[in-house]
């Protein structure tokens, strides 16, 4: 299970199994926004938990059964902003409240028991949940502005700088190749305001996705990049669902790191990734995407997260920004980036979580 970018994903756990059931039917039957897995013990829903991405955490029952305090002191610890609303069998007392809020619960909502009390509790999931969305977003924009203003401050200081002392120079000593140096640390300040403006629109996710030919898209993107006697080959007929220009920034920036690192005469190929099927797992838990890779040197292995962090580069005329606005553009998708080896041991960004028209 997991949430859909309007959905509400929910975990329910009751000692009584078939009451857990029967009170998930009836919340999906209130909303048809949310997703409940039911569960009759409370190591099954930390489980779940773990393994996949869940709004918001029900418990239901007495305070002092499986379900109650310590299972939600228990996931509280393991997953600090996780809404947890816990359901009592009864209404309950001042002193039932504040444990349950002491043991980590986010909401105490009416007692379960009462099913014509279903969609109260569907509105205080719904209620609990966009705030902790809210807190998240804002969370998520702050670390973004944060990190534009330090590249912003680093960055564009060190070639204003050699501007200002070339310019100085060629006032003082009257030579004109100095203004040349000065012009080419002015034209590296405007590309990196270029790529500073780009990150800081990464953050928010886009509010209209589309479906996009990705075999189309990669052909535009690739004659809008200087790539030199190097090739493109894209094996994909997959439509994936995204932004259009975002995807675009993405595939293009990817581009660039490909030709900056592999040559200008290297092959920069774009395909699907498909599920690899086995016997233990469902389809919908195996990752579907695309990846971009190239026949180059490859990224060592013990840079390869490093390789998404602001400023990161080891290109000479790299600006650093190029992987860290893709990794903007898939996580305002909801989608996961990494890097690994390609076949000919070159770079391999895959692009995974992204959802097709397939």
């Amino acid at each position: 299970m997991g949430p859909a970018s309007s959905g509400i994903a929910v975990v329910l756990v009751a000692n009584a199994p078939d009451r857990a059931a029967a009170l998930a039917q009836s919340l999906e039957a209130a909303d048809d926004r949310f997703a409940v897995e039911s569960v009759g013990e409370c190591e099954t829903a930390s489980r779940i938990l773990r393994e996949t991405a869940v709004d918001c955490l029900v418990t239901v029952g007495a305070l002092d059964d499986d379900a109650g305090a310590s299972c939600i002191a228990a996931v509280r610890d393991a997953h600090p902003a996780l809404p947890i609303v816990w359901c009592p069998d009864e209404p309950v007392d001042g002193d039932a409240l504040s444990a349950a809020v002491d043991a980590g619960a986010t909401e105490v909502a009416r007692p379960c028991g009462d099913r014509g009390l279903t969609p109260v509790l569907a509105n205080r999931l719904d209620t609990v949940v966009g705030a902790a969305r809210a807190v998240a977003e804002a969370e998520r924009q702050q670390d973004r502005l944060d990190e534009f203003t330090n590249g912003v401050s680093h960055d564009l200081r060190s070639p204003l700088n050699v501007a200002q002392g070339r310019l100085a120079l060629a006032q003082g000593e009257d030579d004109i190749g100095h203004v040349d140096d000065a012009a080419a640390a002015v034209d590296r300040t405007l590309e990196l305001i270029e790529d500073l403006l780009t990150l800081a629109k990464q953050g928010s996710r886009p509010e209209v996705f589309e479906l996009i030919d990705l075999s189309a898209l990669a052909e535009q993107c690739w004659a809008n990049v200087a790539t030199g006697d190097a090739t493109l080959v894209v094996d994909s007929d997959r439509q994936v669902l995204g932004h259009p220009s975002r995807l675009k920034q993405l595939l293009e920036n990817l581009f660039r790191n490909a030709i900056d690192h592999a040559g200008p005469e290297s092959t920069v190929v774009v395909g699907d990734i498909e599920p690899m099927y086995t016997t233990t797992r469902a389809e919908s838990d195996l990752p579907t995407g695309f990846y971009v890779e190239d026949d180059g040197p490859g990224i060592p292995a013990a840079d390869r997260e490093a390789v998404f962090e602001v400023g990161y580069t080891t290109h000479d005329d790299g600006t650093g920004f190029g992987l860290n606005i893709v990794n903007g553009v898939a996580d305002a998708h909801g989608w996961n980036v990494a890097v690994s080896e390609s076949a000919d041991g070159g770079a391999r960004f895959e692009i995974t979580g992204v959802e097709s028209g397939d």
